[in-house]
């Protein structure tokens, strides 16, 4: 709908399942902080699971899910990024229908870092009690260097999450609602806009029970 005496209209830009996907990941990534700091090593493995779950859907749907989700729409080149901020800087509005072409990167970052960070927790090791379901692949020895990089990734993905929430609201500062966009799919942008195709409901569960089913896989199967 037409906003009164302004020249922008409500767009739906993001789907269900990219805005649960991102609250998921992010309540996911509190519990892992948590039950690892409080010794709950079964929950904490939980949580990895479902980080691993979480960012293997997210690929998929980068790949085949909604135009603003996917991966071609808002990874772009030093210059869209340059000129995205010189954009910001001048305060100009907000006409992105997907992320913009820092926060595309950033997109990218993080999921590489989850990533990266469950896979290592797979074959980690506490010299305690606690061995990831792929410790017996790895050995003692590969599983300490594994714990090692899974404890320093741990550490870089909480700067970034750390920056990524200040950036968020510095976008906020300057009239970019990113926050409320991920809440409810929708942003005001300049009329005319072409807002983005969603994908459905059916090619999300699809996307969500293979990568379910591959993390179930690697974690009973492989050993």
């Amino acid at each position: 709908m037409r906003g009164e005496g302004d020249a922008t209209v409500e767009t739906k830009v993001w789907d269900l399942p990219t805005r649960l996907f991102h609250w998921a990941l992010a309540l996911t990534l509190v519990g892992s902080f948590l039950t690892v700091r409080a010794h709950d090593m079964r929950l904490h493995a939980l949580c990895g699971y479902t980080a691993l779950t979480l960012v293997l859907f997210r690929i998929l749907w980068g790949l085949f899910g909604s135009e603003s989700a996917r991966f071609a729409s808002f990874l772009r080149g030093p210059g869209a990024a340059i000129g995205h901020l010189r954009a910001l800087l001048g305060r100009r509005p907000d006409h992105e229908t997907t992320h913009n072409a820092l926060g595309g990167w950033a997109v990218l970052l993080m999921l590489a870092l989850v990533l990266a960070q469950a896979v290592t927790g797979l074959f980690a090791n506490d010299d305690i009690l606690f061995r990831g379901p792929l410790f017996p692949l790895a050995g003692k020895e590969m599983s300490d260097r594994l714990t090692t990089w899974h404890y320093r990734i741990s550490d870089l993905l909480l700067i970034v999450v750390i920056l990524h929430v200040v950036v968020v609201l510095a976008y906020r500062v300057v009239g970019h609602q990113l926050i409320e966009a991920m809440v409810t799919g929708i942003k005001r942008l300049p009329a005319g806009t072409r807002a983005p195709r969603l994908a459905g409901l059916a090619p999300a569960a699809g996307a969500l029970a293979i990568a379910a089913g591959t993390v179930w896989a690697v974690v009973n199967l492989l050993v």
